[in-house]
């Protein structure tokens, strides 16, 4: 992968495209005490921790406060709680909370658990490839029918992996010209009338 990445001059974000998001039947299927989620929620997002407050179990427990997931029985977090976390800490860089909630409500009332979370995941996929790979993976939806819920996640994705981007984008600039090395042109197209700061004229 990053010697594709390399080839199409994009000298970052290979670790965002190998980047997996653990499908349902990939969650775990026993329930889980707090610090046993704290850990599965880092491991599985830690690519995109970088400038991001740790994974704590207060922020959790806020989480269940505020109606964003459901209380844990008994102190144990179930599946669907892992799942609805998940979604949690990835868009709450481009989401408010209050947005999060009605986003998640709009999914449940259209689709069960286990559909619309593996359909977040496999756009989310979609869409960091789009970005980080400039590809045509994410103009089509894999949702069987388009409605207004499959299109609200899907731009909801999309803002994640645009904000992704952008975060990489500068951390890579800026440790580049630290470097005094010139920043290669991020996507080389041939173009008949280029200016020289790389924006076409």
């Amino acid at each position: 992968m990053e010697e594709g990445l390399e080839k199409k001059g994009l000298a970052f974000g290979g670790e965002v495209l190998a980047f997996h998001c653990p499908r349902w039947s990939e969650l775990p299927d026993l329930d889980l005490y707090m610090d046993q989620v704290v850990t599965f929620l880092e491991q599985s997002l830690s690519v995109f921790s970088e400038g991001e407050k740790p994974i704590t179990a207060t922020m959790i427990n806020n989480y269940v406060k505020q109606r964003v997931v459901t209380p844990p029985v008994r102190k144990r977090y179930a599946r669907e709680h892992v799942a609805y976390l998940m979604v949690v800490f990835l868009l709450k860089k481009v989401l408010s909370i209050p947005e999060i909630i009605q986003l998640i409500s709009m999914q449940s009332h259209a689709y069960d658990t286990e559909l619309a979370y593996d359909y977040f995941c496999e756009e989310l996929e979609r869409a960091l490839r789009t970005m980080f790979w400039q590809s045509d993976d994410f103009l089509i939806s894999t949702a069987s029918k388009t409605t207004y819920e499959s299109e609200t996640l899907r731009a909801a994705v999309l803002a994640f992996a645009s904000k992704v981007y952008i975060q990489k984008s500068i951390a890579y600039v800026e440790r580049i010209r630290e470097e005094g090395v010139e920043t290669p042109l991020a996507f080389p197209l041939e173009s008949k009338d280029s200016g020289t700061d790389g924006y076409s004229r």
